[in-house]
């Protein structure tokens, strides 16, 4: 069989650029000596999927290439049902034996696998929690080298994929992690930790200082200054409330605290937020305004980034049925008008919008497989309830217990 590779966040006709999980793929190819094809000759493509924003892009792929086989994996492969309305399989998780399988058995040895998806198919599937620690830093479309340091997270935010879809594991090696990372930078090329939480890892304080990583306010008070220069926080919530609310209690005093210490010891900062959690309301946001102007109080120093991100439903996890509303943009309205009109601006604050509602809505249609209506009135069970997800007890629990209680909250 021949084999193409596609990564759907660059067009057919610039395959030259990749991601990480196509790179991945061309690097299991390579060191089986297998070829790699245009996709004009090949009979198989496989497509990398970041996110399901990508979906039309499949579709119009299907479309193109009716006769060939296409195979998805990536990101998006844990919300697997709308990503297989446009393929023939979904490796769902890691791909190391997936791909394995598919290159010593064929397509059909592949589709048996626990964690192949195949539309209209009702067996359970798997997540495949096989990651390949041993491959290689992977240079990316910034110029910075990627190391493998962690998959999955240990904390358990009833709103995230992340803590819901993969058992949490750390690199094997983090003494062969550390001294890629270290030649690396001898030689004078960038380097990022994959990780969402670096200082959550049992060798992180064997690992060189880089540009920018991802931490968490309770790993820096235990251990300390972060390795790297920008700093990123999942703070989520617009509120102490809210935070508690999704099991991440970070009060208001620790966001602003920790944020001023790292601005003091020359560290700049993004805030992770998310708008529209359930049960948010404007009296959240005002928090938030407080905690800018506290922030700008207390530090003339420093740069803050505060970047939204729409929440969004996601199968798995225990706010998989809550309903999606658009009451959240005018709250973010009101905060984008008091930030700018003076009042709470600052050259020194960067803010990042989140999406608007209709592509709010339709990201949520294609990670639950429903509806406009359905994802908007909530507490529908999603098809992607075939996977597996690794914490399914609890999830079934959680889902039963909203269902009867009439749906979302």
């Amino acid at each position: 069989m021949k084999y193409a590779i596609i990564d759907l966040c660059f067009s057919e006709n610039k395959q030259a650029s990749r991601g990480l999980s196509a790179m991945y793929l061309a690097w299991e190819m390579q060191k089986r000596g297998i070829q790699e094809y245009p996709v004009r000759d090949a009979d198989i493509l496989l497509v990398s999927i970041q996110s399901v924003d990508a979906v039309p892009q499949l579709k119009t792929l299907r479309a193109r290439h009716k006769d060939k086989v296409i195979i998805c994996g990536g990101s998006a492969s844990t919300t697997p049902f709308s990503v297989g309305l446009h393929c023939d399989l979904v490796c769902v998780g890691d791909g190391q034996r997936f791909l394995e399988v598919l290159f010593t058995d064929g397509v059909e040895g592949a589709k048996k696998l626990p964690n192949t998806w195949v539309h209209g198919e009702t067996r359970r599937v798997e997540i495949d929690n096989g990651f390949p620690w041993h491959m290689p830093p992977m240079q990316a479309e910034d110029g910075a080298y990627r190391v493998w340091a962690g998959r999955g997270c240990k904390k358990k935010c009833k709103f995230c994929p992340t803590g819901y879809s993969f058992v949490y594991s750390e690199n094997p090696d983090g003494d062969r992690l550390a001294r890629d990372a270290r030649l690396l930078i001898s030689q004078g090329k960038r380097v990022a930790y994959l990780s969402n939480d670096l200082m959550q890892h049992s060798f992180a304080a064997k690992l060189p200082d880089v540009e920018h990583g991802s931490f968490s306010v309770e790993y820096m008070r235990k251990n300390g200054l972060p390795k790297a220069r920008q700093i990123r926080i999942g703070v989520e919530g617009v509120s102490q409330r809210l935070r508690t609310f999704v099991s991440k209690p970070i009060s208001k005093r620790d966001v602003v605290d920790c944020t001023v210490w790292l601005n003091e010891n020359k560290k700049s900062v993004r805030w992770f937020m998310l708008a529209g959690l359930p049960s948010e309301t404007s009296e959240d946001w005002l928090e938030l305004r407080e905690s800018i102007q506290e922030w700008k109080r207390l530090t003339s120093k420093g740069v803050l980034g505060v970047s939204f991100t729409a929440f969004i439903p996601h199968p798995g996890t225990p706010f998989a049925l809550e309903k999606v509303t658009d009451d959240y943009w005018g709250n973010y309205l009101e905060f984008k008008d008091w930030f700018f009109g003076g009042i709470g601006f600052s050259n020194r604050v960067k803010l990042m919008f989140p999406q608007q509602p209709e592509q709010r809505v339709k990201k949520a249609m294609f990670t639950l497989g429903l509806s406009e209506s359905q994802v908007r009135e909530g507490g529908h069970q999603s098809p992607n309830n075939r996977l597996l997800y690794p914490y399914q007890k609890q999830i079934d629990a959680a889902l039963s217990h909203k269902s009867g209680a009439g749906g979302a909250s």
